[in-house]
């Protein structure tokens, strides 16, 4: 984004008691929009669901089933949380339907490999047909950060344990795009698969086959956008639109 915002060397800057511009010399324009996006995030209230939404595109695209000894394909239950107690309890009322499957967010870690070292302010212009004007949005630079995601099956034979390992195997070869509002070229990748082995519970016989995926994601966390007008003044703040892709 270029500096050079305002005509000639005369630049504004925030006045902190109309929350207005006024003009005063050696002020880069964007040093007076950070001035003016803190301001308005110390007291605006800006939801943002980027983890909910990577999690949801993940959803959509783990379709776990197996075929059973009549060759039906039986599709597998997806929750979303740790249900490890859970998982225990249902089996130890004999309340479990095998094979059961669910998913959470392992970690979230900042992408260092992608991190900005100095402060960016983003800008970008659209045409807005109701308005026949252009919109020009401004906003800081999005956020880089990398998250995984444990995948759990549990089943009671180890056939449909291998199974559903070949399918999710099959789906993440060598990747799983997801798509989200804010964009639509997220890769999701297997990590790791572990054996947790055969889960005996309390004095029964019968067993529980578990294993742990790990799916790891890279994503931008998306900053909320600005509209600006051509005095240079903020006019709305874009808590839903997004304008990456």
């Amino acid at each position: 984004m270029s500096e050079n915002i305002y005509k000639g060397d005369i630049n504004a800057y925030l006045n902190e008691n109309t929350g207005g511009f006024s003009y005063e010399r050696g002020r880069t324009s964007r040093e007076l929009y950070h001035r003016l996006i803190d301001k308005i995030e110390e007291t605006a209230h800006i939801r943002n669901d980027a983890y909910k939404e990577v999690l949801r595109g993940l959803l959509s695209n783990l379709k776990i089933y197996y075929i059973d000894s009549q060759s039906n394909a039986i599709d597998v239950k997806l929750h979303h949380g740790r249900q490890e107690r859970a998982v225990a309890k249902m089996f130890q009322e004999n309340n479990l339907v095998l094979p059961y499957a669910s998913i959470y967010q392992f970690s979230i870690d900042n992408d260092e490999t992608k991190r900005r070292y100095d402060s960016m302010i983003m800008s970008k212009a659209y045409w807005d047909d109701e308005k026949q004007k252009a919109i020009r949005v401004i906003s800081l630079a999005d956020v880089p950060v990398k998250a995984t995601y444990a995948l759990n099956i549990w089943t009671k034979y180890i056939s449909d344990m291998d199974q559903i390992s070949s399918l999710i195997r099959s789906k993440f070869n060598p990747e799983v795009r997801i798509k989200t509002p804010f964009s639509k070229s997220i890769k999701a990748y297997l990590a790791q698969e572990t054996d947790n082995s055969v889960v005996e519970l309390g004095d029964r016989e019968d067993r529980i086959i578990r294993k742990t995926f790990l799916i790891s994601t890279e994503f931008y966390i998306p900053s909320p956008n600005f509209q600006i007008t051509s005095t240079g003044q903020i006019e709305e703040i874009h808590l839903d639109t997004f304008f990456r892709e």
